[in-house]
Parts: structure tokens; sequence; C-alpha cells
């Protein structure tokens, strides 16, 4: 199977969830993550800090910024034979239900 990163790309406001929602959220992350690994489908992922850093060139800033309402909030790393397949799996994310932006690509294998 090829592997594939899948980039979470939402709201920057994580402030506007209750601890039970909170904790709704990442239960269903769970069970999501409980189907893909019983099919062989997952190898990793992580929710992101919303600390960091943005570097351009030799320029250093601090970011990313909630100003832009839109951040990279989590990734997985899927296993599937195809981007087709990979976005299929993709579409059974919780965060979608919450408009979400996935980002899925291909990670070119460069041991070969």
């Amino acid at each position: 199977m090829k592997e594939f990163l899948m980039l979470i790309r939402e709201n920057a406001d994580y402030g506007t969830l209750s601890v039970e929602q909170m904790q709704a959220d990442i239960e269903e992350h769970i069970k999501w993550v409980e189907t893909l690994a019983e099919k062989g489908h997952f190898k990793s992922g992580n929710p992101l800090d919303s600390n960091g850093v943005t570097l351009k060139s030799n320029i250093v800033t601090d970011g990313p910024f909630i100003e832009t309402k839109e951040c990279v909030s989590g990734y997985y790393f899927l296993l599937a034979n195809s981007l087709e397949e990979a976005s299929a799996l993709a579409r059974n994310c919780p965060d979608l239900k919450r408009g979400a932006t996935l980002e899925i690509r291909e990670i070119i294998n460069t041991d070969e």
C-alpha cells in the first residue's frame, strides 16, 4: 500500500467547544481510527499544538496566526492503494462534519 498524508485544516478558534463536546469529538476520532486500523488503513496521526513558527526565506515569525481563521490542527498517515481510496477513507473523518478542510497527498518514498 501507498502512504498518504491527510492534513486537517479547521477553524482556528478552539475555544468554542465545551469540555463535553471536546470529549465527544475525541471519542468520535478514536472510533474512526479504530475502524481504519482494523482494515489496515491507519499508520499514525496526531493533533498539532496551536503554537509554532512560520519560516519564509531567512525570516522566522510567530504563527500560525488566529487572524487567518483557519489552521492545520492535525494530521493522519493513511495507507491506501490510490489517492481515490485515501479520499474515500477520509470522507468519514469526523472533522468534516464541523466544516474542516482535508488535504490528502501521497508521500513519495525516497528510500527506493
